[in-house]
């Protein structure tokens, strides 16, 4: 029996237009009064997922999976867990992108840094409704404000992504989590920072096991939490290879897919 449901949030529970659509918002809160949790598990900023955590109504004491299971922090802002990218490795992605002048975007203490403001960025902002503060070299500003960050977020046009993942994955995959989550997005965390980790961790301090987990997503960086869940579920939008782990594929995140999941599964 389900107890626990993670569903990612972009192009997976809110739609192209960034909403969650008012069958999804029904269909979690029907679950929610059977006595099943519902949460996020997201790669973005814990400050960007909350504006939908109030949508779907989360206790002030729920666990949200944030910056791709980096950080666990209840709805109310209380910090439960943070695995920070290592400083050297953050250093080295650092100097890597500078040499190549790829946008790179940081986060440390649920905050977005960025070298400068360029298109990349102003998308970015728009997408996910947070402020970047630029502060020019981020190298030297990484070392001399001593930060630990939680991601590291390359972005750049679908085409650059496409192409500059492997590179990427070849460069840092044996020292770092490299995901790609969105299209426009390279996504770095810790080795042990990863969703699927993180709600095993979460599922396991509420005493439940893989089989009693639901996990609902669409890219790269669901991959392993729907591998690991009891029940995994795939957006028909989502990635090949999310498709091929689920056990489940529903509609799209334009079609109320997660609502359809809920309502057949549970």
């Amino acid at each position: 029996m389900i107890r626990l449901v993670a569903v990612d949030l972009d192009d997976t529970l809110i739609n192209s237009n960034l909403e969650i659509t008012a069958e999804n918002l029904a269909a979690v809160d029907r679950v929610r009064r059977k006595g099943v949790q519902v949460t996020i598990a997201t790669g973005r900023m814990h400050v960007s997922a909350l504006p939908f955590a109030r949508q779907l109504k989360l206790p002030q004491n729920e666990i949200i999976i944030s910056y791709n299971g980096a950080v666990l922090r209840r709805f109310n802002g209380e910090l439960m867990a943070h695995i920070a990218l290592q400083r050297q490795i953050a250093l080295d992605v650092i100097r890597y992108c500078q040499v190549r002048k790829w946008t790179l975007n940081i986060y440390h203490d649920d905050r977005l840094y960025v070298a400068e403001l360029d298109d990349n960025v102003e998308y970015y902002m728009n997408m996910v409704g947070v402020q970047a503060h630029p502060v020019g070299d981020l190298y030297n500003f990484v070392v001399d404000q001593d930060l630990q960050l939680s991601k590291m977020l390359i972005i750049g046009s679908e085409e650059q992504m496409e192409s500059n993942l492997p590179v990427v994955q070849a460069e840092f995959g044996e020292k770092a989590q490299v995901t790609r989550s969105k299209k426009r997005y390279i996504e770095i965390t810790h080795f042990d920072a990863s969703k699927g980790k993180a709600l095993a961790r979460l599922a396991a301090s509420m005493g439940l096991d893989a089989q009693q987990v639901m996990a609902i997503g669409d890219s790269g960086n669901d991959l392993e939490m729907i591998k690991w869940a009891g029940l995994g579920v795939a957006v028909a939008n989502a990635s090949a290879d999310v498709k091929e782990a689920a056990d489940f594929i529903t509609k799209s995140n334009d079609e109320s897919g997660v609502a359809v999941a809920l309502n057949q599964l549970i």
